[in-house]
């Protein structure tokens, strides 16, 4: 009798992990194909208290509703990315037609200069192996520009490709007016697959955690653009050429779980050492500290209450995210902790342990 109450609590927690877990999977899996699906749906999410502030404050139709908040949120993203994309494909175009004009030597040239510098400095000390291997490091310096050079070119291409930006676009304002204005539909639909009392368990559940994911994704977006805003202050104050450029690689890169900023700010710090600025090279420096402690600081408490994520859980998804190298990990575990605490707390779902209440009920 315990062992079959145990299992008829336990069922659903299984049931709930191995879809949670197949429709995470999936979801992976088709990411490049539901991109603009699932950004319409983000941008939806975000627009609901718009829409239905405008339905009750001017007794607009939800159709209409819908229109207006999609074509304000059209205007402000597009008009900013617009922007935004003008000045970086001014940045990194100058950026290659100078590195395919100057070629490598601009940035090889420096770091002979370090390895010599070096080695009259350190003259007392064998550096034969820096000697003889000096080639081998300025060709991997060499690899490693072509690197940057055919990735800035592939980003460059993204952002003149004006057909797949206009469909990517397109696709994603229509899916999210459609997602804005039929909200409730799709959940009306959605609850005839179950129950009545299921239904009311799953939009309680889908009600909270659609505000805690609007929370969220506002959150992480708020860090993204704190990032960018940081850099390129620091930058712009330094006078480190392209600032916009390295702003918005920095505020990308502020995604990956394992360098972060880092990925982007040692490199230009390095450059600045090798080429003598070594001002500008301590200030980038200071400021990659700076943008990580402040990040440090804000994230875990942003996000934590936000979220209504124990600090435990973010902790925990953060390191094994850096121990995986896989920002994946990080979206499963507190998408799995958003969710479960959703349907838990709406009675969905059982808690993971015991209760004295839950087994009193039982015995």
């Amino acid at each position: 009798m315990f062992q079959a109450a145990r299992w008829k609590r336990l069922l659903p927690l299984l049931i709930f992990f191995a879809g949670y877990t197949l429709l995470f999977l999936l979801w992976v899996k088709t990411f490049f194909y539901s991109l603009p699906f699932v950004a319409g749906f983000l941008v939806a999410l975000i627009l609901q208290p718009l829409a239905r502030w405008l339905q009750k404050r001017f007794r607009l139709r939800q159709g209409v509703a819908a229109g207006v908040s999609t074509a304000v949120a059209l205007v402000v993203l597009c008009g900013g990315l617009a922007l935004l994309g003008m000045i970086a494909v001014r940045e990194i175009t100058a950026f290659l037609r100078r590195a395919s004009e100057n070629g490598f030597e601009e940035f090889s040239k420096p770091v002979a200069d370090f390895l010599n510098q070096a080695g009259s400095f350190f003259g007392k000390f064998d550096l034969s192996f820096f000697e003889n291997h000096q080639q081998e490091i300025l060709d991997t310096l060499q690899n490693s520009m072509d690197l940057l050079v055919s990735g800035l070119g592939a980003l460059l291409q993204l952002l003149t490709s004006v057909p797949m930006v206009v469909t990517l676009l397109l696709v994603t304002v229509c899916s999210a007016f459609f997602f804005t204005r039929d909200m409730r539909s799709i959940l009306h639909w959605g609850k005839a697959f179950f129950s009545d009392k299921a239904a009311s368990h799953m939009t309680a559940a889908v009600k909270s955690t659609g505000g805690n994911g609007r929370k969220y994704l506002l959150s992480y977006l708020f860090l993204y653009f704190l990032t960018f805003c940081q850099t390129f202050v620091i930058l712009a104050v330094l006078g480190i050429p392209y600032p916009l450029m390295f702003s918005m690689a920095t505020a990308i890169a502020d995604v990956l779980p394992v360098l972060g900023p880092g990925l982007v700010l040692a490199p230009v710090a390095i450059y600045q050492l090798l080429t003598g600025h070594y001002a500008r090279a301590l200030g980038v420096g200071i400021g990659w500290l700076v943008i990580t402690c402040i990040r440090q600081v804000v994230e875990p408490k942003l996000v934590s209450s936000t979220v209504k994520v124990h600090p435990l859980a973010t902790l925990a998804a953060v390191y094994f995210s850096l121990v995986g190298r896989n920002i994946w990990i990080l979206f499963y575990v507190l998408g799995l902790c958003t969710l479960y605490g959703a349907f838990r707390d709406t009675g969905a779902l059982p808690s993971l342990v015991e209760t004295d209440r839950e087994n009193a009920s039982d015995s």
